[in-house]
């Protein structure tokens, strides 16, 4: 049934995974910065010792990059498992800082079998088309970029990698079970991570739509909601609001030139034969659920080429179901957009099923 749906959506095949990247490297994200730099990481400050009956502390550090002459320091939230046993390393980029989040319930994630570490993804660059603020100034050529050159999804995934050289320093974190997370713009941010950066064992997206886990061709939307008239975003909607995300280049595609070289399963497949967790919201039409379960579909032959289980589904999921066991897993939460604790709790389960398999 999917597989029909992507026939008739003509999805393009596959590639090696080196062509993959150059193609979405020079059409969509552009290419991670180059630039030399040099980190620096405070001495962490306490904010509280009793998180999950005192087994976590969460405390802060400050980071500090510099490069091109320049310098920018942000905070990094951290809770660490104080008994000290390796577990997997969770790097969360969020939109508010740890404490003020709704997408970040804080408590709970504590209980979980992981570290993680957070930082508010304003902290590392502004939202906005200035790439002289924060970490752009030091990485970015300018506000006029080359066509091929990265945009603020590229600051926000190169953060995360140096959050994660940090992360690689810490004495608990178990190096082969290092995963990353993200909900709408930043699980874009999360999966262009991950596809960059082969450390990153798992990734997760959560309602990351149009240029995240959702199909461009055949977009879908929801009938019934009078908003998206039957569709999701598009990637000319994307690009007319937030073209500073992007790469110049990208701002060349649109809903009826998606690239006839490549679609977003590109994204997905780019990362096996690693561990991927796509999670929808089925209220949330301009992500487009359909699109992202079939992104999914598209791109599991990445894995099954290798003879190793991508999807373990061949039915549309409904809301509240999910599909963990292969290495693409996918759920679907009765929600509008949004990070939640259910969503949370999917990737949790994810890792304690995959942990023990290696890539």
């Amino acid at each position: 049934m999917l597989k029909n749906e992507l026939k008739s959506r003509n999805v393009p095949s596959l590639k090696t995974r080196e062509e993959m990247l150059r193609i979405l490297q020079n059409e969509v994200y552009g290419y991670l910065p180059t630039t030399e730099f040099k980190m620096q990481v405070s001495e962490p400050k306490v904010i509280e010792r009793r998180f999950a009956c005192g087994a976590v502390t969460h405390s802060r550090v400050c980071i500090t990059i510099e490069a091109k002459g320049k310098s920018h320091t942000f905070p990094l939230d951290r809770l660490l498992h104080t008994d000290g046993k390796k577990r997997p390393l969770i790097v969360y980029p969020n939109f508010h800082p740890i404490g003020e989040s709704q997408y970040f319930p804080i408590e709970e994630m504590a209980e979980y079998d992981a570290d993680f570490l957070v930082f508010c993804y304003k902290d590392a660059s502004s939202d906005n088309g200035d790439m002289q603020n924060g970490l752009a100034a030091l990485l970015i050529s300018g506000n006029e970029r080359e066509a091929h050159e990265c945009g603020k999804i590229g600051v926000w995934a190169w953060t995360c990698q140096r959050v994660l050289d940090y992360g690689l320093t810490l004495p608990g974190t178990d190096a082969d079970n290092v995963g990353i997370a993200g909900h709408s713009r930043l699980g874009k941010t999360a999966l262009f991570c991950a596809m960059t950066d082969t450390r990153f064992k798992f990734a997760f997206s959560n309602a990351s739509g149009c240029a995240g886990a959702a199909l461009a061709r055949g977009n879908s939307g929801n009938e019934a909601d009078p908003v998206t008239r039957n569709r999701g975003e598009t990637y000319r909607d994307i690009v007319s609001r937030f073209p500073f995300w992007f790469c110049p280049a990208f701002e060349k595609h649109t809903e009826a030139n998606v690239g006839d070289c490549f679609d977003q399963h590109y994204l997905l497949a780019a990362i096996a034969p690693r561990f991927v967790l796509v999670g929808s919201c089925s209220m949330d039409a301009w992500a487009d659920p359909l699109s992202e379960q079939l992104c999914c579909v598209a791109a599991s032959d990445a894995w099954e080429n290798e003879e190793i289980k991508g999807i373990d589904f061949d039915t549309v999921i409904e809301p509240g179901d999910a599909s963990l066991n292969g290495r693409i897993g996918y759920f679907k939460l009765n929600f509008q957009h949004f990070m939640s604790r259910h969503g949370w709790r999917r990737f949790m389960e994810f890792i304690e099923l995959h942990k023990n398999e290696g890539v």
